[in-house]
């Protein structure tokens, strides 16, 4: 892994780092020289398999976001190897549904993880960085917490929340300079988007005008760009990457 790239001695937190855009940020962040603590649900021992080279560059830990007790315990553990320089808050789960179909148990667990799993996350983490007055904050939302999606009111309801809770959250930590912004990727070639593809690929890539998906280095990159030093006067904001989705 370079160590001169640009986030070269930095601490990052990937918390959700076992799918494939977790694992394509935890990759790039790596590439760029970061030393990198991604989180699963479990299994976390599949995510450091999977960057054999990573070393000591990179530890894994099970982290459950809907459990205080376990946001702490991530905290404690990361900040044990000295402070963090970043979060990326990349957890989240689909549950979809028409609303008409859609139970209790499905709209709760989704905004449970996607939401206020963010809020835990964010609050836990924005201590340290408002006390150091300084670090960086990225969540990722998604095209759907502003279009919205057929049988997907639970998802879209999730990211839409959280895009107001970073803008909100970027207020009260601007003061002490630290940096809050989102991502909302479109669709991207993932485990996630497979069953949507199969169902309505094509519907999909009609409103995309790349006409293709996503791939995760891509945004990826977006991130690692976004985190880097010389990226200063930037907070409170949602930044699209969709390839034009509905233009």
């Amino acid at each position: 892994m370079s160590a001169f790239g640009m986030l070269a001695g930095q601490q990052i937190v990937v918390v959700g780092g076992s799918g494939d855009l977790g694992r394509a940020m935890v990759a790039r962040f790596l590439a760029e020289g970061a030393r990198v603590t991604a989180t699963a649900h479990e299994h976390p021992e599949r995510l450091v398999e999977a960057f054999p080279a990573a070393g000591a560059s990179l530890s894994c830990v099970t982290t459950d976001v809907t459990r205080e007790e376990s946001v702490q315990s991530l905290v404690s553990a990361v900040t044990a190897g000295g402070p963090v320089d970043a979060l990326v808050y990349n957890a989240g789960i689909v549950r979809d549904n028409p609303v008409l179909g859609m139970s209790d148990e499905d709209w709760q667990r989704v905004l449970e993880v996607g939401l206020t799993g963010g809020f835990r996350v964010g609050r836990a983490f924005g201590k340290g960085f408002f006390k150091r007055k300084a670090g960086r904050m990225l969540f990722v939302s998604s095209v759907a917490g502003r279009q919205g999606g057929r049988g997907q009111a639970n998802y879209a309801a999730a990211k839409a929340g959280l895009e107001g809770f970073v803008r909100s959250l970027a207020a009260d930590l601007a003061p002490r300079g630290v940096l809050v912004n989102a991502i909302a990727p479109g669709p991207v070639e993932s485990r996630m988007t497979q069953d949507v593809m199969a169902l309505a690929g094509d519907e999909v890539l009609r409103r995309v005008a790349l006409r293709r998906l996503a791939q995760p280095a891509e945004v990826a990159a977006l991130a690692a760009h976004l985190l880097a030093p010389d990226v200063t006067f930037l907070t409170g904001q949602v930044i699209g990457i969709d390839g034009g989705f509905n233009l």
